[in-house]
């Protein structure tokens, strides 16, 4: 296993380029002989771990543990505070407006709706699809795809939400590799001193490849994302 890249590291809190098709700790359904990032991560740095937050296995992108047990409360906190920034990026199919929010409530493992919200931001259109900037103020599951799944924007790649014949079109014609949802950018207060973190790591390799297939996206937007 490679090393994950490291995105910031001190006593408190450790932040890490997650991969793709890597899941952040174990649950009922990982295999026996899985590695996860939880594990990758703490490895790599010789220190126990808390894990605050997540990412689903095919989403990739910036992702913070806590180094110390005492930490965990007041990230995760932070986290969930109203003035963090959780940025991603997502291609989806069809032409959206130039911005938009949406705040349908989404049901919990329980069925109980929770509240919900996401703002997007069109950064781009080409092949039928648009490119997005997505910020979420709450996390519920699979916050981001639900909801562009319910707009009729469906995430291309999504093998859950997404439409099969377009993501097979893609995964023919261009190589697209997975999913594309990348978690881009996290800017949170630093739990000891209430500092800014602004954690970023760019568009992966594998994702800036596929569009660098497709026929009609402008050079520029390269150093965009």
């Amino acid at each position: 296993m490679d090393q994950l890249p490291i995105l910031h590291l001190d006593d408190d809190l450790l932040a890490v380029a997650k991969p793709a098709g890597m899941t952040v700790h174990r649950d009922t359904w990982s295999r026996y002989d899985e590695r996860f990032v939880l594990q990758t991560a703490s490895d790599q740095v010789g220190r126990f771990l808390f894990p605050v937050h997540r990412l689903d296995r095919n989403t990739s992108g910036v992702i913070c543990f806590a180094c110390r047990r005492e930490m965990a409360g007041p990230l995760q906190a932070n986290l969930a505070a109203e003035e963090a920034v959780k940025e991603y990026l997502v291609l989806v199919r069809g032409e959206t407006p130039e911005s938009f929010v949406s705040d349908r409530p989404l049901t919990n493992d329980r069925k109980e709706p929770r509240p919900a919200r996401t703002e997007f931001r069109r950064l781009a259109t080409f092949s039928r699809c648009s490119l997005l900037e997505a910020r979420i103020s709450t996390g519920r599951h699979h916050q981001i795809r639900r909801h562009l799944n319910h707009l009729a924007h469906q995430v291309i790649g999504d093998s859950s939400y997404g439409k099969g014949r377009i993501n097979a079109f893609f995964r023919a014609e261009y190589g697209l590799p997975r999913m594309f949802l990348h978690a881009r950018r996290l800017v949170i207060a630093h739990p000891r001193d209430g500092a800014t973190l602004d954690l970023r790591d760019p568009l992966p390799a594998d994702l800036r490849g596929f569009l660098a297939r497709l026929p009609d996206v402008e050079p520029a937007l390269f150093d965009t994302v």
